[in-house]
């Protein structure tokens, strides 16, 4: 899947594989078992020539896709200008790793989706991106059970929901969470020299509608009709490819008149990024 939306997005940008020289691949699980890695297996399927490219995965929960987005930019910014950055994430939720119809308060899909960053024109420019990263939620996806080998193999399938239920002071995590989202928004709209207020349509990783609310929406006070609330709610939590998906739908699919698109990803370990887009009108 992940090869399919990489070969899409190339096809859109009309540029070459060739042209590539960082491919990273964001990813939850591994799909080709263990000690394998993604973004080689994407830069290979892609023909991408040998040298030139530095494929790498990137492991940062949901929040990968926009984390690997900030280095893309960063990365470019010191590279020729014909050099192009890809970002692929996707995940396929395996019965026996994670329970995708009870892991959390809502099911997760299977997806992926990609995006090309190059410091030419395009569809859309990085106005703003803002990362925070809190130690302090770590325990969030692992829970509290002490480090063992033998823990997943135990327990069996992962329960988001249980891990959640072990930290003591969970009213506290959420807040800090909350805490974070405005932060990364306040400076991503700084950079961009705007308001929230400007903000046309908003994308959040797909969590079902209270998580939605509480990690995100209430906090920036907005509600769930800024988001591509519908999409999310049939296709579930695909995992760091979700704010690449409803930003595919707002655009391609909708089709929505926008002028500032503002993507948000928190993931488990306690990284928080807002991106600002701002059309180009290409």
């Amino acid at each position: 899947m992940a090869v399919d939306a990489a070969r899409q997005a190339l096809g859109r940008a009309r540029l070459s594989p060739a042209k590539i020289g960082l491919a990273l691949h964001c990813m939850m699980l591994t799909p080709g078992g263990r000690l394998w890695h993604g973004a080689p297996y994407v830069h290979r399927r892609l023909g991408a020539l040998a040298g030139r490219c530095l494929a790498s995965d990137l492991d940062a929960g949901c929040d990968g896709a926009l984390v690997a987005l900030e280095l893309a930019a960063a990365y470019l910014a010191g590279r020729n200008d014909d050099e192009l950055a890809l970002i692929t994430a996707g995940d396929c939720w395996r019965e026996h790793e994670v329970d995708r119809w009870r892991t959390s308060s809502n099911p997760f899909g299977d997806g992926a989706a990609a995006v090309v960053v190059s410091r030419a024109a395009g569809f859309a420019r990085i106005a703003g991106i803002a990362s925070r990263s809190d130690p302090e939620l770590e325990p969030i996806g692992r829970g509290l059970n002490p480090f063992s080998p033998e823990r997943e193999k135990l327990t069996g399938p992962v329960y988001l929901r249980t891990r959640h239920e072990e930290i003591v002071d969970g009213e506290r995590i959420w807040q800090v969470v909350a805490d974070d989202v405005r932060s990364v928004v306040d400076s991503a709209t700084e950079q961009a020299g705007i308001r929230l207020g400007d903000i046309d349509h908003v994308v959040c990783p797909f969590l079902g509608l209270q998580l939605t609310m509480q990690q995100f929406l209430t906090p920036l006070s907005l509600d769930s009709s800024i988001t591509p609330w519908e999409l999310s709610r049939r296709v579930g939590h695909i995992g760091p490819a979700d704010p690449l998906v409803g930003l595919d739908h707002l655009v391609n699919v909708e089709r929505v008149d926008w002028r500032y698109i503002l993507l948000l990803a928190h993931g488990l370990g306690g990284t928080t990024t807002a991106v600002v887009l701002e059309s180009t009108g290409a």
